[in-house]
């Protein structure tokens, strides 16, 4: 009999069926659901023969579409209206690079979203989620996205002019998803606050909130250093250096030489060196001198190619419709 999967991966809420035949008594059918669109059958036939296969469920998508105001935060607007989390975690991932979801949400923001959801009927469970189409807008500035596939098999996410949302730098080291997967997502994640000072930017949050990189780097230090406490100071491309100071302790796997990637945890918030509360100090240095991030203008760093562009511009135009609508 050919072995098809390893049984000893079996997790909590994966199901079996089993069928008996009412004169013998003998088993005739097992199937079993492991998570995923996939399925194992094992039938045995009235001689003893045994068969097995491997097979996929049958998948059907449905498309939602959501609007909604912002009262206090992103997620306690979208929880309102029975959004799965995975969904909203997923908008604020999309729109990472421009919005820091944790401090820059004001009341009467506006968010707007075309989702498609793939179900799987006989387990009658949601196998994922994927945003066509996303907008979120401020009293001042309006950003939206759309999902779409080049023809050289890429993929992502562009605002209506073609050009990518990605950019080099993340909007805040403390990310929204990590603050919502971090704290129990049955509660509305704390509203975070930060304050200004001339060199960086102090974000107040519980203690061992995780901190992530805002861009690709190398580590420079992680060391203790006075005043900044346990200090992790990564060096990026074109000059620029990012500062993270009174961790409570660093990440694993993060010392000196140490490479990293845009958004993973590199060290959690805490108060060591001066502080007088958990926070984390963050600062970016350009050629030696510390300048304001939140008045950093980044490009995108990639725009659709021509060939693409038509096509991407054909294809947006049901979902803008949908979205005005």
């Amino acid at each position: 009999m050919q072995k098809l999967t390893n049984i000893n991966l079996c997790i909590p809420g994966d199901f079996y069926e089993i069928f008996y035949n009412k004169n013998t008594d003998d088993w005739t059918e097992f199937y079993y659901y492991p998570q995923g669109p996939f399925y194992y059958s094992i039938i045995q036939s009235s001689d003893k023969q045994i068969q097995t296969q491997k097979k996929e469920l049958e998948v059907s998508k449905t498309k939602y579409n959501y609007e909604g105001t912002i009262d206090s935060s992103l997620w306690a607007a979208m929880t309102y209206k029975n959004i799965p989390a995975d969904v909203i975690l997923y908008f604020a991932d999309i729109f990472a690079w421009q919005v820091d979801f944790l401090t820059d949400t004001k009341q009467g923001d506006n968010i707007k979203i075309i989702y498609e959801v793939e179900h799987i009927k006989k387990k009658n469970k949601n196998l994922s989620s994927k945003i066509l189409a996303a907008e979120y807008k401020t009293s001042s500035k309006t950003y939206n996205a759309f999902y779409f596939k080049t023809s050289e098999g890429n993929y992502g996410y562009f605002d209506q002019y073609g050009k990518s949302l990605k950019r080099t730098f993340l909007k805040a080291p403390l990310q929204f998803r990590r603050i919502s997967s971090y704290f129990s997502a049955s509660r509305i994640h704390p509203i975070l606050k930060y304050a200004r000072p001339h060199l960086g930017i102090d974000y107040a949050a519980p203690q061992g909130t995780p901190i992530s990189s805002i861009g690709d780097g190398t580590v420079l230090k992680a060391q203790y250093n006075g005043g900044f406490g346990n200090l992790i100071i990564i060096k990026h491309n074109n000059g620029y250096e990012s500062y993270y100071g009174h961790l409570s302790k660093y990440a694993k796997g993060i010392k000196k030489g140490s490479k990293v990637k845009q958004g993973q945890v590199i060290g959690y918030v805490g108060m060591t060196g001066l502080a007088t509360g958990p926070h984390l100090d963050f600062r970016i240095k350009l050629y030696g001198k510390f300048f304001n991030f939140l008045t950093m203008k980044q490009p995108p760093t990639t725009a659709l190619k021509e060939e693409d562009k038509t096509n991407f511009n054909s294809y947006i135009q049901n979902l803008i419709t949908q979205l005005s609508s």
